[in-house]
C-alpha cells in the first residue's frame, strides 16, 4: 500500500488518495525493507515532529507525516536533510496560521515538493517565481531545496498555508486581492514583496496600478513584473484598509462570505460600508481627484 502513496505523480489524485490512505491505516508508521535510517543528527527535530509516518525511499522519494499534515518530497542526496527542514518550518506555518486565521485544511493539508522547477512547471504552469500552487487541500511547492537555498521556504509556505486557511474560512469568495494580501500579511512578506516591486520601478510598471488591475494581474499570474507589481499593491491596499479597521474585521468579512452573505452584506456587516466604497477607500491610483497616490 505504502509503495503506491509514494508514487510519483500526475500528482492531485494521487496526494487524495495519500490522505485517504493514511487514514485508513489509522496513521500507524510502517515499516519495511526499503525504511530510510535516519542519521543521529537529525533525530533532535525529528523528535518533536510528533510524526506517525516517516518513509523514504532512494527512488520514489519519502512522505513525513503527522496529525495535521502530510509532506511528499522527491529522492535526492540532500533531500532527507532538506525534508527535515522543511517539515519543522511547515510545522511551524501551520500553528501560526491556525492561531491568527483558522486551520489550512479541514484534515490534514497536503504538501509536495516537486522534483526540479521543470515538474513545477508541468504541474503547475507557473515558473520559479511564484511559491506554489493550492489545489484544495493540496499545496503543490516549487522544490524544496530551492525555496530554502533562495530563504523564502519559510515565507513561502506560511503564505500558501494562510491562503489556504483563507480560502476555507471565505467558501474561496474572498477576493483574491485580499486573499494574497491578508496571506502575505500573516507571512510577515512585506519586505520581500517592497524588494521585488522596486526590481520593476526602473521599467515603467506602474506601481499604483488600480484595483482591478491588480485583482486581474494576480487571477492570470502570468507575467512575473506585472504579478510582482500586484502583490505589493494588494499588500498596500490593506494596509489602507487596517489604518480604518481591523484584521479581526477583515476575518469576520472573509466569514460572512464563507457563510455566503452577499459581499455587500458581508462588507456592510464587517466594514460599515458597501464594498464599492471600501475598494474606493483603499485604492493606490488616486489620479482622478488629484490625490497623490498612497506609497508607501
Amino acid at each position: 500500500m505504502m509503495t503506491g502513496i509514494r508514487r510519483r505523480w500526475a500528482f492531485v489524485v494521487p496526494a487524495l488518495a495519500l490522505a485517504a490512505a493514511l487514514a485508513a491505516c489509522g496513521g500507524e508508521k510502517q515499516g519495511s525493507d526499503e525504511a530510510f535510517r535516519i542519521p543521529d543528527s537529525l533525530l533532535a527535530p525529528i523528535q518533536s515532529y510528533g510524526l506517525v509516518q516517516d518513509d523514504y525511499h532512494p527512488v520514489e522519494g519519502g512522505v513525513m507525516a503527522n496529525r495535521e499534515i502530510v509532506m511528499q518530497y522527491p529522492a535526492a542526496e540532500i533531500s532527507r536533510f532538506v525534508a527535515v527542514k522543511t517539515f519543522g518550518i511547515a510545522r511551524s506555518a501551520w500553528q501560526t496560521v491556525t492561531e491568527k486565521i483558522g486551520r489550512p485544511a479541514e484534515g490534514r493539508i497536503i504538501l509536495v515538493g516537486a522534483r526540479d522547477l521543470d515538474e513545477y512547471l508541468f504541474l503547475t504552469r507557473h515558473e520559479w517565481w511564484y511559491y506554489g500552487t493550492i489545489q484544495g487541500d493540496t499545496i503543490l511547492f516549487e522544490p524544496f531545496e530551492i525555496m530554502i537555498k533562495r530563504k523564502i521556504a519559510e515565507v513561502g509556505i506560511t503564505q500558501k498555508m494562510a491562503q489556504a486557511a483563507l480560502i476555507r474560512l471565505s467558501g474561496n469568495r474572498l477576493p483574491v486581492w485580499l486573499r494574497e494580501a491578508v496571506a502575505s500579511y500573516i507571512a510577515g512578506e512585506r519586505t520581500i514583496l517592497e524588494a521585488q516591486a522596486s526590481e520593476f520601478a526602473a521599467e515603467g510598471f506602474d506601481l499604483d496600478p488600480d484595483p482591478e488591475r491588480v485583482e486581474k494581474d494576480l487571477v492570470e499570474a502570468i507575467d512575473r513584473g506585472a504579478t510582482r507589481i500586484a502583490f505589493f499593491a494588494a499588500y498596500r491596499m490593506l494596509e489602507n484598509l487596517l489604518e480604518t479597521r481591523t484584521m479581526e474585521d477583515v476575518l469576520r468579512f472573509a466569514r460572512l462570505l464563507g457563510e455566503e452573505e452577499d459581499i455587500d452584506a458581508a462588507s456592510t456587516a464587517a466594514f460599515g460600508r458597501a464594498w464599492a466604497d471600501v475598494i474606493d477607500g483603499v485604492r493606490l491610483d488616486r489620479g482622478d481627484d488629484g490625490e497623490e497616490a498612497a506609497v508607501r
